[in-house]
């Protein structure tokens, strides 16, 4: 059976309760719906699927321990303290979804989602929310698997701590072009990069491939989507995720090793 958005709704509607509630008895006869087969959902309602984390609490628990853990890689990296107070917020605000998919990688940190379901139309009209319900219900499927595939590949990898340094190094000063300093941003992201490849070439002999690699990752980074994160890991246990990421990074800063060295 085609879904809503192949054949305009009729069919989709059709098989809602509602519909058969006020339609009883025009279904065939003895009330015989669509045969199992033809019931399955098309491709297009199977992209739009939603998964939430199957134990929010503990994956929350986890997640704000590798944000805890990234921050204070930041606030240790004396470039980024020399920085205006608003051009940190501005980076931090920026780059702390990527900085704790990686972070994710770095702490071996695995979950589990299941799927949700999505607020029927109905319930959407009588409480007349046509968007927040079904933003705040889940993920798309599709951007939870591109980020687990992401964790694996980048596990097989074996990424060493100073090219974690060098990646985050990377990401924290991608320029924003409200910054003060944006000139400078992008001349120490330049310089993060830089310093990967002169790791790479030092340690693994110019092995090509390696760097090749490394390279995708920051640019699978680069795009992760900072709303999908926030809706997956943190959200549904605060409400608000910047709220909750931004407090963890005004903390009373924690002493620790000054690794970007």
């Amino acid at each position: 059976m085609s879904c809503w958005e192949c054949r305009g709704g009729e069919d989709a509607a059709q098989g809602s309760i509602l519909y058969r509630i006020l339609n009883r008895g025009a279904l065939g006869p003895r009330g015989r719906t669509e045969p199992a087969a033809v019931q399955q959902l098309c491709s297009c309602a199977l992209s739009n699927k939603l998964v939430s984390i199957r134990a929010p609490q503990l994956v929350f628990k986890a997640a704000t321990e590798v944000l805890v853990k990234t921050f204070r890689f930041v606030k240790s990296v004396p470039c980024f303290r020399g920085l205006p107070a608003e051009d940190q917020l501005r980076l931090v605000r920026n780059s702390w979804a990527p900085l704790l998919v990686l972070g994710l990688v770095q702490d071996s940190v695995d979950f589990d989602t299941v799927e949700t379901q999505q607020p029927s139309l109905l319930h959407r009209i009588l409480t007349h929310d046509k968007d927040g319900d079904v933003r705040d219900s889940g993920v798309p499927v599709g951007d939870v698997e591109g980020i687990k595939r992401f964790l694996v590949k980048c596990r097989r990898l074996r990424i060493s701590v100073k090219e974690y340094a060098f990646l985050k190094g990377a990401i924290l000063f991608s320029p924003v072009t409200e910054l003060e300093c944006r000139d400078y941003v992008q001349e120490l992201q330049v310089e993060a990069e830089r310093a990967l490849h002169e790791h790479v070439r030092t340690v693994y002999r110019g092995n090509a491939s390696r760097l090749g690699r490394l390279r995708v990752v920051l640019n699978t980074l680069r795009c992760v989507d900072a709303d999908a994160v926030a809706r997956l890991f943190f959200r549904p246990v605060t409400g608000s995720a910047e709220e909750h990421v931004l407090s963890v990074f005004y903390e009373r800063e924690r002493s620790g090793p000054d690794v970007w060295d």
